[in-house]
């Protein structure tokens, strides 16, 4: 994120202050799941604070910056808390993409409202947060561990699921960048990309006077 954006200190500093509240965003909306469904754990834990200190991984965070994808520390969650083990446990996994996807919309919503009053700038500057947001999404959807779409398949019991990711797990932190440097070449990540972009597009454009 820093190397890319470095001759553009609006855009980064933009993109740095919405995306770490991204990070505590995707575990407050995780905790509020896990709490809906019976778990309070996560809320007993802290999870469901804004507070920098118990959500923020330094790594992660330092990632972020390098690279435009971090991640924050792992929400606590007990599977025998859940009535629906399995299936209720899988969506407050899955409820921290969704966390990624609202915050990636609501920074195209803002983009847009720039837009329309002229300001150019702040337009690209959210326009290009909203890509981080939804990329983050993206990434978490996929069965990697330390991923939240892995952790829903492994709480929903997938045996094809769990082979495929012990294969991954085997080469540690290279296989994570491999898999997912192959999934970028192939285009594949970018074209979710552009679907959830474009759905977001296409639900602004029914607001009058906004794209």
């Amino acid at each position: 994120m820093v190397l890319s954006l470095l001759s553009d200190p609006t855009t980064l500093v933009i993109s740095a202050v919405i995306m770490i509240f991204a990070l505590m965003f995707h575990n407050v909306v995780q905790a509020w799941m896990a709490s809906r469904y019976g778990d309070p754990n996560p809320r007993l834990s802290g999870f469901m604070t804004f507070e920098p200190q118990q959500h923020l991984e330094p790594i992660g965070v330092l990632f972020l910056f390098l690279l435009g994808f971090g991640w924050p520390r792992k929400v606590t969650v007990n599977s025998r808390n859940y009535r629906s083990r399995g299936r209720q446990e899988a969506l407050v996994w899955y409820s921290g993409p969704v966390a990624y996807l609202i915050i990636g919309f609501l920074c195209t919503l803002a983009g847009a409202i720039f837009l329309s009053v002229g300001n150019v700038d702040l337009f690209r500057s959210f326009r290009i947060t909203a890509s981080f947001a939804t990329i983050h999404a993206i990434i978490n959807l996929f069965p990697v561990l330390p991923l939240d779409g892995a952790y829903a398949l492994l709480a929903l019991g997938n045996p094809s699921a769990k082979r495929f990711m012990a294969e991954i797990s085997r080469f540690g932190i290279l296989g994570f960048v491999v898999f997912f440097l192959a999934l970028s070449l192939l285009g594949v990540i970018r074209r979710l990309q552009m679907l959830f972009e474009g759905l977001f597009d296409l639900i602004i454009g029914l607001i009058p006077g906004l794209l």
